[in-house]
């Protein structure tokens, strides 16, 4: 608007005089135009930006303040097909019922927090020798978690203090200080209660009534003084520890299954892989080798239907938090999550993976945590083969790039430098 024009409309309003309808009018309307314009082109470009397309949609559970962290580190992809309205429906049912799935599994399985309404490893921890019933999803894990914890050293459900020793160690700023390598006092904290924990005639877990789902945990006088003088008496016991991320995903996928969504697939940040029994829409279970700091792809397979990965690390991905390096006198010692059951250290495997065609994915879990408790490479090879149903690779650190697989499916990534090596 010109000074000039500006000053007449200004006059015209100080002398109290209408404005001119001619001129205003039309200015009026075409002001008004413009912006249902500019509207109408911000709700085009918005419903254009949310257009939705035939394929792998993913699936975001969103926060919840009640029971926070529920989502994290966890991912979800579901196929879809159909109109874009039509998909974007199927996507907000999906979210509400794989939100409340993957919360109802998380709250389950939390072992130190009570939620009300709710019967949880939490409670079983905190009545100790009492009758506890639990949903059939808990009992029914719980049963697996302590078959397996019966099959030897691999893995143990009552080694909730020893993991939460381990984590604190692993998450220090400076771990290599109190690293039990270089802390005599810490080394010998961590064996003693290594030792306790596994001496499974420490612990009870009775299935009293199947029907009921009823069971009652109870741990000796003697264990819980040993807690008390190392002041962990305030850690659960009774805790899913290494395998929680799988039977999480398992329950959630479960549930998901239950409703009629099988084409999709679950993953987790921890190196867990579920797929869902019609999901037939590519991808592959991957290996991962270190490669100065990063991940580097060494080899994997396609994903098939109803399928289950593991995929373990010893190394971490650039400064991967609960993951690092100490440099000895005798070499590089690699820290990691997966500390076998009796508190011991390996130092054989950079990573491993299996791949369990119709196999859950804590059964396919437990077979990869074997490979990591093997003391010697020879060891490890001879462990591959045996896990019968499963499709493995291993990554020594005595062979660097070399994976030795026990299926032709499993191709290398000769790009990285990989090649493999049949393990029969």
């Amino acid at each position: 608007m010109s000074m000039k024009r500006k000053n007449e409309l200004t006059q015209q309003i100080e002398d109290n005089k209408p404005l001119d309808k001619k001129k205003v009018i039309p200015r009026f309307i075409a002001f008004a135009f413009f912006l249902v314009l500019g509207v109408v082109c911000v709700i085009i470009g918005m419903n254009s930006y949310d257009k939705r397309e035939t394929g792998l949609q993913i699936i975001e559970a969103p926060a919840d303040k009640d029971v926070p962290l529920y989502q994290v580190g966890v991912s979800f992809q579901h196929w879809f097909e159909g109109s874009s309205r039509d998909i974007k429906l199927g996507v907000n049912t999906l979210t509400e019922l794989y939100s409340g799935a993957l919360k109802d599994a998380f709250r389950l399985l939390d072992a130190e927090t009570e939620y009300e309404g709710w019967s949880n490893l939490a409670t079983l921890n905190q009545n100790r020798g009492r009758e506890v019933v639990v949903p059939k999803a808990l009992y029914e894990a719980l049963r697996q978690a302590e078959t397996m914890t019966r099959q030897g050293q691999v893995y143990n459900l009552f080694a909730g203090a020893l993991y939460a020793e381990w984590e604190s160690l692993r998450y220090q700023l400076e771990p290599a200080e109190t690293d039990p390598a270089t802390d005599p006092a810490e080394a010998e904290r961590l064996e003693r209660l290594a030792s306790a924990t596994s001496d499974l005639s420490n612990f009870s877990l009775e299935f009293l009534d199947d029907a009921a789902c009823k069971l009652r945990f109870t741990v000796s006088q003697d264990y819980l003084d040993l807690l008390a003088e190392l002041e962990l008496s305030e850690v659960p016991i009774l805790d899913f520890n290494v395998l929680k991320d799988a039977f999480k995903l398992q329950m959630t996928a479960d549930r998901l299954e239950a409703r009629g969504y099988d084409r999709g697939f679950l993953a987790t940040e921890s190196g867990l892989t579920l797929a869902l029994s019609a999901y037939t829409d590519g991808g592959d279970y991957a290996l991962f080798g270190p490669n100065e700091g990063q991940a580097a792809l060494a080899a994997g397979c396609s994903v098939t239907p109803g399928s289950a990965a593991a995929q373990l690390r010893a190394f971490g991905v650039a400064e991967e938090p609960g993951y690092y390096a100490l440099e000895l006198g005798g070499g590089t010692l690699l820290r990691h999550p997966w500390l076998p059951a009796d508190g011991s250290y390996r130092e054989v495997l950079y990573a491993a993976l299996t791949v369990g065609k119709g196999k859950s994915l804590p059964e396919t879990c437990y077979a990869c945590l074997t490979l990591f408790a093997a003391e010697t490479a020879a060891e490890a090879k001879a462990a591959a083969p045996a896990l019968s149903g499963f499709d493995t690779a291993l990554l020594l650190r005595e062979v660097p790039q070399t994976v030795f697989v026990t299926a032709p499916e499993l191709l290398p990534c000769r790009e990285n430098g990989y090649e493999t090596e049949p393990l029969s």
